[in-house]
Formats: structure tokens, C-alpha cells, sequence
């Protein structure tokens, strides 16, 4: 990570409600203040609901924010969305792939909407269908791919814009343990290499402890937790993370200091 670089991704007592001022109002994100620095694999963690969603959907400009800000590449995600947009990438859980087009044809499709080349996008595509291990499958509608398949062609579609930061909603939901290990091999080598900046949320504890710098726990909107898995484990006396995990969503089990 380039701390020098100062960070890549900042919020200031962000929050978004929806519905407020009325009876169903539900306060979504509540107040987090965070950071992320360049080249950093970042975890969100949570229950369903507790906001990790919605805090990406905020930072990529599908929502806005109640009150509070927040910064992507250091222009505000509110004002300046425009400078961001072709910087980033987002793969939500439920992405939807052209099931009639080609795995190369999805990568080269999605690309040129972003005005790159066409032998650059037709290299790229070539380079990520390979890292994926889906050469030999790279003509094959995705129709007949399994859903791990589809998944891993679609991690390679975010990544073909050459994004500085991406953001991933369970990106290996559905994929086997093989191509899991492949997809967290290649966000693991971007991040180091290539200084990507990485926002996953996940429900797979190995996948955190394997992939991420820090975590953030979520929990009921709120920002509960923050740090390196094995600062947490130890501020909260824990064996592992799930153990951290569980006890600040639940309130058993956690010995340590608060957040």
C-alpha cells in the first residue's frame, strides 16, 4: 500500500436513510467514518442488512447519501461522480451476463463501453480468460457455463476496464473451491502488483483472513470494528475471526475493548 498516496477511498459519518421522516423510515448506513488506502484488499462483513451494500452503492454513485461524504480517488462521490465513474468497477452479487454472447464477447462488449481500442480490449480479454481458466471455453456461449463459470466471467468483465479500485459483493458466490482459490489468487496478485484497490463484502471467513488487509464489521448500519484480522482477534481475545465476528453481532463471546 502507497501511503504517501494518501487514501484512496474515504467516508465521513456517512449515512443514508431510506424513507425519512416517515413511519418506514430505515436508517440503512449510519455514521461511518473509514478509510482505505491504495492497493489495499479490503473486507466487509456483516449480517444480511447491516449495510455493506448500500455502503457500496454509495461510494459507486447509485445512491446518495443522507448526510455525511465520501471521497473515491479523491473526488466526492456527490459532485464528482463523472471523474469517477471509468476508474472503478463493480461487480454486484446478482450481475447479470449476456447468457448469448461468447465469454470473450461479454469481456469485449462490456469494455467498449468504456471507448477502449478493440485489439487492446481483444488482448485483455484473451489475458483474463487465461488467469480465470477459461481459454479453452473463450468462444463458448455462457449459457452452457455452470454458474461458477458465469461467475468467474464476470470477475474477468470488471477487471477488463483496468479499474484503480473494484468493488466485489460476494465475488465468489457460487463458485467451487477451485475457481474460488483462482478468483482470491488473482485479486491477491492485482492488488500487490498492480497496486488495485479492492472493496469485497463476503460471508466466507477464510476468505477474509486469506485475502484482506483489514475488515470492517458491520452491524445494523454501523461501523462496529475496524483493523487487521489478527489485531482484532487479539483487542477482542478471540481464536479466530468468525469468533469476532459473532460475538459483536451477537454481543456473546467478545472480552475485549469496544470498537
Amino acid at each position: 500500500m502507497s501511503a504517501h498516496d494518501g487514501p484512496v477511498i474515504r467516508t465521513e459519518e456517512l449515512t443514508k436513510v431510506f424513507s425519512p421522516g416517515t413511519r418506514r423510515e430505515v436508517v440503512a448506513l449510519d455514521s461511518v467514518t473509514m478509510e482505505v488506502g491504495r492497493g489495499e484488499v479490503f473486507g466487509l462483513i456483516g449480517p444480511n442488512g447491516a449495510g455493506k451494500t448500500t455502503l457500496i452503492r454509495l461510494l459507486v454513485g447509485l445512491l446518495r447519501p443522507t448526510r455525511g461524504r465520501a471521497w473515491v480517488l479523491g473526488k466526492d462521490v456527490v459532485t464528482e461522480i463523472e471523474d469517477i465513474r471509468p476508474r472503478v468497477a463493480l461487480l454486484p452479487q446478482e450481475a447479470g451476463i449476456y447468457e448469448r454472447l461468447t465469454a470473450r464477447e461479454n469481456l469485449v462488449y462490456y469494455g467498449g463501453m468504456y471507448g477502449i481500442d478493440e485489439d487492446e480490449l481483444y488482448r485483455r480479454a484473451d489475458t483474463l480468460l487465461e488467469i480465470v481458466g477459461l481459454s479453452d471455453r473463450a468462444d463458448e456461449q455462457v449459457k452452457r457455463f455452470s454458474g461458477g463459470m458465469k461467475r468467474k466471467v464476470l470477475v474477468a468483465r470488471a477487471l477488463i476496464i483496468e479499474p484503480e479500485v473494484i468493488f466485489l459483493d460476494e465475488p465468489t458466490t457460487g463458485v467451487d473451491t477451485i475457481g474460488a482459490r483462482i478468483v482470491r489468487n488473482l485479486l491477491r496478485r492485482l492488488s500487490s502488483e498492480d497496486d488495485l484497490t479492492i472493496v469485497l463484502t463476503t460471508h466466507d471467513m477464510v476468505e477474509v483472513s486469506e485475502l484482506c488487509h483489514r475488515v470492517g464489521i458491520l452491524n445494523e448500519g454501523r461501523l462496529v470494528a475496524i483493523g487487521r484480522p489478527s489485531e482484532l482477534e487479539e483487542k477482542y481475545r478471540a481464536a479466530d475471526l468468525e469468533e469476532v465476528f459473532m460475538g459483536l453481532v451477537t454481543g456473546e463471546g467478545v472480552y475485549g475493548g469496544e470498537a
